[in-house]
């Protein structure tokens, strides 16, 4: 959680040398590429165990809509800012799911969902709640969350007892970002700036922020029970602001900071008490959920 919270920062850094969804594109185009080359270094497979039409449904919607909406929102608002809108996306999964898959939230978990939204609404009001001014930059990152939710409710059935997750997860960040990369030429036109920084700051960020945390992800997973690391998914935001601040100069607002505190609460709320309640009902073998 604390190399996810803290990628938000680097990928600012990133954005000054790249227009956004270059940006995305070169972060997500490395992290894919490290993730499988470390499972052919290690002799897994690298199929990703689904059909193709569900490999691009989910890297359009997980990878290019959530992370093209993320950059840009960082691009325009700023770390901070992004990271507590971007990482809503667990509320949108929750609500989704109960509303079409027959999942069922327990009354903490719809209680989660209302203060995670709340706290959603604070933060992209800029400061001002009445008479509301949202940025139309704050609503793309909302909508990629929003993206990322309807890309796993619609799948998820397709997905269930499927291969390797980290294969399928590398296969959907390198597709994602070679879309976000034609993406990037047709419609983008914005400072370039490329040299042996610039490169070095994508290979970290791939690396650091995407592939090490994924993989640390299912580690954890092995040793602990769903509930038990899914219920830390808040402090990807809280970190994400924490880390803008100093580092970029980003000073919370009251808005924002009461909107990530409303985001963090219902990220624990809805995540950690769903993982649990399926951990209860679920073999050893069931605990990893679809990331």
């Amino acid at each position: 959680m604390l190399c996810w919270g803290s990628a938000y920062v680097p990928s600012a850094w990133l954005v000054d040398d790249l227009p956004p969804l270059a940006a995305a594109a070169a972060r997500l185009g490395a992290a894919g590429l490290i993730v499988l080359a470390v499972l052919v270094a290690r002799g897994h497979p690298v199929a990703p165990g689904i059909g193709p039409v569900n490999l691009l449904w989910l890297a359009l919607t997980q990878t290019t809509l959530f992370y093209g909406a993320t950059f840009w929102g960082i691009a325009h608002e700023g770390a901070g800012l992004a990271a507590v809108l971007a990482n809503t996306d667990p509320l949108f999964v929750a609500a989704l799911g109960a509303l079409f898959l027959g999942d069922r939230l327990s009354r903490l978990q719809w209680a989660g969902l209302a203060v995670g939204f709340v706290g959603v609404a604070v933060a992209v009001a800029d400061d001002r709640l009445w008479p509301p001014a949202v940025s139309p930059a704050a609503l793309v990152v909302v909508g990629g969350a929003f993206a990322w939710g309807i890309g796993t409710v619609v799948a998820v059935r397709s997905l269930r007892g499927t291969g390797s997750a980290m294969a399928l997860a590398g296969w959907q960040m390198l597709l994602g970002a070679g879309v976000l990369a034609l993406a990037s030429l047709a419609a983008e036109r914005g400072p370039v700036d490329v040299d042996g920084g610039t490169a070095a700051l994508v290979v970290g960020l791939g690396a650091i922020g995407s592939a090490a945390p994924l993989a640390l992800f299912y580690v954890a997973l092995r040793l602990a029970p769903a509930g038990e690391v899914s219920a830390w998914f808040f402090l990807v935001p809280v970190v994400g602001v924490l880390t803008a601040w100093p580092l970029l100069g980003e000073t919370p607002g009251a808005s924002l900071v009461a909107g990530v505190v409303g985001v963090a609460l219902g990220l624990w709320l809805v995540v950690g008490a769903g993982a649990r309640g399926r951990v209860r009902s679920a073999g050893p073998d069931e605990r990893t959920p679809l990331a």
